[in-house]
């Protein structure tokens, strides 16, 4: 029962097929307390967006693509982009060292 409650700020809640239908929570951050207190939960894509500029974002390990909880801006120390170099060189030298091994065939 409290698997199927309808939470409010759930940012996968519109994902999840219910059996039964409940009505659609009221959004509360319009509401003006809400907003002096600064407790807002932002309900859609920001404009900085790599979604809304249309632009591909950097590519990292797991295939992760930005959505409105991450923006797509790599705040890494580097590993990912090294590790991405390294495979990306070593796949050239390997293909590299089999073409010159077929070469005289």
């Amino acid at each position: 029962m409290l698997k199927e409650r309808l939470r409010w700020g759930d940012p996968m809640a519109h994902l999840v097929k219910k059996k039964y239908p409940e009505p659609v929570l009221p959004n509360l951050g319009e509401n003006e307390k809400m907003k002096e207190s600064g407790f807002v939960i932002p309900q859609d894509i920001p404009n900085h967006s790599w979604l809304k500029r249309g632009l591909d974002a950097a590519p990292n390990r797991y295939g992760i693509r930005p959505g409105r909880h991450w923006d797509g801006v790599d705040r890494s120390n580097g590993f990912e982009k090294d590790m991405f170099k390294r495979t990306n060189e070593k796949q050239a030298r390997d293909r590299e060292a089999y073409l010159w091994s077929v070469f005289d065939m």
